[in-house]
């Protein structure tokens, strides 16, 4: 039986509590905590390289990053096992989602907000490694539910486009952050800091409301399935979902993709006031503009992707990804307007972003159902917290290399890191693209036919 309307959207809207919080990091944690000198803020963590070109926020990350190899199948594993009375996922969310928004917010609370203070340094590395933590303990399991809920490919597809939905209108609502900083500071008489400390305890706030929805409305028992509910071994849950060489190939290629698009999201800002010479407060409406075509593009990738399959559409993705980023580093160069090169992006990006923001859930959650359906065995959330921990290592590795990238120039007439941050961006997309080139998504897809006849059968 078909998903109904109402059931996508309360799953959806998980995704944009999951955006909210998360984003408010993705967008603006380098600008913060590495700030341009036109930014208006004070360092409060120490600039320059302290290790072979990293930074103290590039090794926190880092470091963070690590903390998830071990609570990422952990928490996948526990969830897989779980025989709680209201099932696998949704306890486990109920208990995340105050303390992640607590978590990431906080972050930007140094107990130093007006000076460099190694305390400052402490303060972020134990409020990172919380939020990583309380961001695993929700986002598996509900990533998860779209291998539960969906029972069929169009499903599962519809409920990764509702998750991109919500994920992206989070997005949008996060970068319009910027123009409501110059309001609070005047209309509180605070500091350019607390008026960014301000506007994301607000959205904050609205993210832990929309995690609760999938919590409070949906009825896990609903969805579950007779799947094998032996206990299986962290062990072999990890190196079932490991010896999956097409799941590799993805897992691959997702990489690539995360550090690219990490640099991509957190530079906006730099690309913007830096070489665009324009206003900061531009983000929003450029960044409203491309949500808008890029919501446009859902419906054209959900049928796509329904008809001829998931490998040409992301491949096209990366493609256009790539052409983007070659953009953004001639902003700024020549005789070339830089409204005219902004309007190519606009142009060719919604449709990777659309692309990249529905499909590897989707993917992954194929590649899950193969593997159940090829062994009996619920490995959903070890797979999920594969993904998971691929794209966080994506977006740390990016972190780690733009704000290294930065050391060599972020500033207006001195912006040479920032070039070669999107050219090397630019690398990484075709390494994404040979990966995905490799995927074999006919075989993935097999269970699919397989059942239908079977289905038939019955």
């Amino acid at each position: 039986m078909s998903l109904t309307l109402k059931e996508k959207i309360t799953y959806g809207l998980g995704s944009l509590g999951i955006s909210l919080i998360t984003v408010i990091h993705m967008l603006y944690l380098v600008y913060v905590f590495f700030p341009a000198d036109n930014a208006g803020l004070v360092y409060v963590i120490p600039q320059t390289s302290i290790f072979m070109g990293l930074t103290v926020l590039g090794l926190v990350l880092f470091a963070s990053r690590l903390f998830d190899v071990i609570t990422d199948p952990l928490v996948a594993h526990l969830s897989d096992m779980s025989k709680h009375p209201k099932g696998k996922r949704l306890p486990f969310m109920k208990r995340a989602a105050l303390p992640m928004g607590l978590s990431y917010v906080l972050v930007f609370f140094v107990p130093f907000a007006d000076q460099i203070h190694h305390l400052n340094v402490v303060w972020l590395t134990l409020f990172m490694f919380l939020s990583a933590l309380f961001l695993t303990l929700y986002s598996i399991p509900y990533y998860s539910l779209i291998v539960d809920m969906g029972k069929s490919p169009e499903d599962k597809i519809d409920l990764g486009t509702y998750s991109s939905l919500f994920w992206f209108l989070g997005f949008l609502i996060v970068s319009f952050a910027t123009t409501s900083w110059d309001y609070l500071e005047s209309a509180f008489s605070i500091t350019r800091l607390q008026s960014l400390q301000l506007s994301f305890v607000i959205i904050g706030l609205f993210g832990v409301i929309s995690l609760m929805v999938p919590v409070i409305f949906l009825d896990e028992k609903k969805y579950e399935s007779d799947m094998n509910r032996e206990h299986i071994s962290l062990k072999k849950s990890l190196k079932t979902a490991m010896g999956n060489r097409n799941f590799i190939r993805f897992f691959r290629s997702l990489i690539a993709y995360g550090v690219a698009t990490y640099i991509f999201e957190s530079g906006l800002i730099y690309y913007i006031t830096v070489l665009a010479l324009l206003d900061e407060g531009a983000q929003g409406g450029l960044t409203t503009i491309i949500g808008v075509l890029t919501l446009g593009m859902y419906p054209l990738i959900n049928k796509v992707s329904k008809k001829q399959g998931k490998k040409p559409v992301m491949v096209v993705g990366f493609i256009l990804f790539g052409i983007s980023f070659v953009l953004i580093g001639l902003l700024g160069l020549g005789s070339m307007s830089v409204y005219l090169i902004l309007g190519m992006i606009v142009l060719l990006s919604p449709f990777s972003q659309a692309c990249f923001t529905i499909l590897p859930g989707v993917v992954t959650a194929d590649c899950a159902s193969y593997e159940s359906y090829k062994t009996g065995e619920d490995h959903s959330a070890m797979y999920m917290a594969m993904i998971s921990f691929g794209q966080k290592l994506g977006s740390s590795i990016g972190m780690i290399l733009f704000t290294s990238f930065l050391l060599l120039g972020k500033d207006v007439g001195n912006d040479l890191g920032i070039r070669l941050a999107v050219f090397f961006s630019a690398g990484l997309c075709v390494i994404g693209l040979l990966s995905v080139l490799s995927y074999d998504e006919k075989e993935i897809m097999s269970y699919a036919g397989e059942l239908k006849q079977a289905s038939g059968d019955a």
